[in-house]
């Protein structure tokens, strides 16, 4: 045994000193590398910022202007087509008069249909030209904060976002599959008032 020993000792050393020099190679390779630095991450709650930026205020009093002005010019044109109605009813059935009304009564029907339609997409489609254009204004809000204080990244905050429904399946499902941000420590890292007030101050002087 002790022979063996002896004859293998030489190899035993040199294995173990090959080893050692591996390691120290590899530990002086970690060493010599330099740490990855932390990552400045911040947060918005965009609703918030929506919610309390004046613009969006503006454009939503816009889009009810408008509404308001269809609203008005509906009554009216549902008043007009009531009265018609009446005027044709109290012609003798038949006659080439109540026919001529009846036609004219139809023709604003139809032109009345057309019209909903038409002002229904026009509220529609300025309502989401809208909501493109503060969606591009909080980003570059979000941008103009994080490069003036140094974030690196920022997060859509939903964390306080009301939790999952599980009586309503879909809803949950759409709710996760949405979510951004489980939890943030909202001191120290959340960024909506700076991004509000930079809104708010850029609206207020004309940019």
């Amino acid at each position: 045994m002790s022979t063996w020993i002896s004859k293998n000792m030489t190899t035993m050393l040199a294995l173990l000193g090959i080893g050692i020099g591996v390691f120290a190679t590899v530990q002086a390779s970690a060493l010599s590398r330099k740490p990855a630095a932390p990552t400045a991450v911040a947060v918005v709650d965009w609703i918030a910022v929506t919610n309390k930026v004046d613009e969006w205020k503006e454009m939503l009093a816009q889009v009810k202007k408008l509404g308001d002005e269809f609203d008005q010019q509906d009554r009216d044109t549902q008043k007009a087509l009531n009265d018609l109605n009446q005027s044709v009813n109290v012609l003798p059935e038949g006659s080439e008069s109540r026919q001529r009304e009846q036609d004219k009564l139809s023709l604003q029907v139809v032109q009345y249909e057309a019209w909903k339609k038409y002002a229904d997409n026009k509220l529609n489609t300025l309502h989401a030209k809208m909501q493109v254009r503060l969606y591009n204004r909080i980003s570059a809000a979000v941008g103009n904060v994080a490069e003036r204080d140094g974030w690196q990244i920022v997060f859509w905050d939903d964390s306080r976002s009301k939790p999952a429904d599980e009586s309503k399946l879909e809803d949950a499902a759409n709710l996760m599959s949405r979510r951004q941000v489980l939890y943030s420590q909202v001191t120290t890292v959340d960024i909506t008032d700076e991004v509000i007030l930079l809104m708010n101050n850029e609206f207020r002087s004309g940019h």
